[in-house]
């Protein structure tokens, strides 16, 4: 069976680019019929917070990437990280050394004197155990090349002179990366790693450790970075925030997934992909080697695209749990809102913030609007409309045809009625069509606000 896994760290937030290796890792298990497992790496204890762990769990949940089996926390296993260094010592494939920081600084800078990679010379390899605080070393068994059979850029070669005797234990008695994530790789039964193409020569320090442990490699699947707009690395400034910021944000999490899916892998044209069709369709053979790059205007409009493929109900369902309104519409106008408003929005904090807008209990016209639209000359088409609106049958087609009605008494165009009533009823300049979006609201709210209106455009004019 197929068993994936995701190992961030919990030394800060979960970004764009942990995710998207989650997403590969999830979809390549369930296209397989395989399993997806967490790994927590907090060996790092003076930088790991429990804040951060509780932050990847909410962002995974929130995007939907569920896992088999209990979440593995990597602090909890030291003692068999020390068990497992032990057993190499003993078998002759990793030793103590010795060597203060003074010593491996000494020895890096007379190798760079002399044009050499900087590496562990191996001093300590025959030396007796003695007193005092030591670290483990590896000791690296590569006498050739070694050769790594990745799924997406095929054979790569990392030459041995490029490998040292590297730490697997510190002297506190913490494994390094390159030791913990052999060990649990192979206790959890990984079969495929997912991961960035920046731990391609650590992949042949971990092929190494495994070797000599007598471990199955797994297949290896390499990543290309996602960079900036610009092309340089991905930062904060160009999207790579905590992925709940996209949640506070107001985007969908299959948006965000459907984004983040085709930062490097792709299925023909296709552009918008459901989750379902993401798992039906991936496949590692279309990941790309090149790396891409993050676009939040490709974001924002993937987000308008899922918003229109929403169901109305779930909008609905969203505006109700998070409106801060006194009292909210009935469901059928609920409904109708939403279908009025989402093709007018790209975020669901827009849309909310319309809700609020149109529906808000302390109703607020504003002043640029309300300078420019409501004068006099629209004062006499309001005040007939007030009377008009307390007498019409309340759907969109009888709204219309009294506008127009008032239109031609006052021998003014659609427009030059329209655009004042709409700032009067929304406070604003935009929403859709007028008629249908008086029909909104509930007939006494819109003549309170025309003659809002009135009074503003007499107080103006006195």
């Amino acid at each position: 069976m197929i068993r994936t896994r995701f190992a961030p760290s919990p030394t800060g937030f979960l970004h764009v680019g942990g995710v998207r290796t989650a997403l590969y890792c999830w979809l390549f298990a369930k296209s397989k019929g395989g399993q997806f497992l967490l790994r927590i790496e907090d060996t790092d204890l003076e930088r790991s917070t429990q804040e951060s762990v509780e932050t990847i769990l909410e962002g995974m949940k929130w995007l939907g990437l569920d896992f088999e089996e209990e979440v593995v926390f990597q602090s909890k296993r030291f003692e068999i990280y020390q068990q497992k260094a032990e057993e190499l010592i003993q078998s002759g494939h990793a030793y103590k050394c010795y060597c203060t920081s003074s010593e491996l600084e000494e020895m890096r800078s007379e190798q760079i004197k002399l044009g050499k990679n900087p590496g562990y010379d191996g001093r300590c390899r025959d030396k007796a155990e003695q007193a005092g605080e030591s670290v483990v070393r590896f000791k690296s068994t590569a006498t050739e090349d070694i050769i790594i059979n990745d799924l997406v850029y095929g054979q790569i070669t990392v030459h041995k002179e490029e490998l040292d005797d590297f730490i697997i234990l510190r002297s506190n008695g913490i494994p390094t990366y390159h030791f913990a994530v052999v060990i649990d790789d192979n206790d959890s039964e990984i079969t495929h790693v997912l991961r960035g193409d920046d731990h391609l020569k650590n992949t042949a320090k971990h092929i190494q450790v495994m070797d000599a442990m007598g471990y199955d490699r797994p297949q290896f699947i390499h990543l290309p970075m996602i960079l900036g707009s610009d092309g340089s690395r991905l930062s904060k400034r160009h999207g790579a925030m905590n992925i709940l910021e996209y949640k506070d944000q107001g985007f969908l999490p299959a948006a965000v997934l459907n984004y983040l899916v085709r930062l490097g892998w792709s299925f023909g044209d296709q552009e918008i992909f459901t989750v379902e069709e993401m798992i039906d369709k991936f496949d590692v053979k279309n990941l790309n080697k090149s790396s891409a790059k993050f676009d939040l205007e490709k974001l924002t409009w993937l987000n308008q695209q899922h918003l229109m493929n929403t169901h109305h109900s779930d909008l609905a369902e969203f505006l109700t749990l998070n409106s801060t309104l006194k009292s909210i519409p009935t469901a059928e106008t609920l409904i109708s809102f939403v279908e009025a408003y989402k093709s007018r929005v790209n975020s669901l904090n827009e849309l909310l913030d319309y809700f609020h807008s149109l529906y808000a209990e302390d109703f607020i016209v504003d002043d640029v609007a309300a300078q420019k639209f409501l004068k006099a000359t629209i004062l006499e088409p309001l005040q007939d409309l007030v009377v008009l609106f307390d007498q019409v049958e309340w759907n969109p087609e009888s709204i219309h045809q009294i506008i127009a009605d008032t239109c031609e008494k006052h021998d003014m165009g659609f427009g030059k009625i329209g655009q004042p009533l709409r700032v009067a009823i929304t406070g604003g300049t935009q929403s859709p069509s007028i008629d249908l979006t008086i029909t909104l609201l509930d007939r006494d709210n819109v003549i309170s606000r025309l003659k809002q209106a009135i009074q503003y455009i007499g107080s103006k004019n006195v």
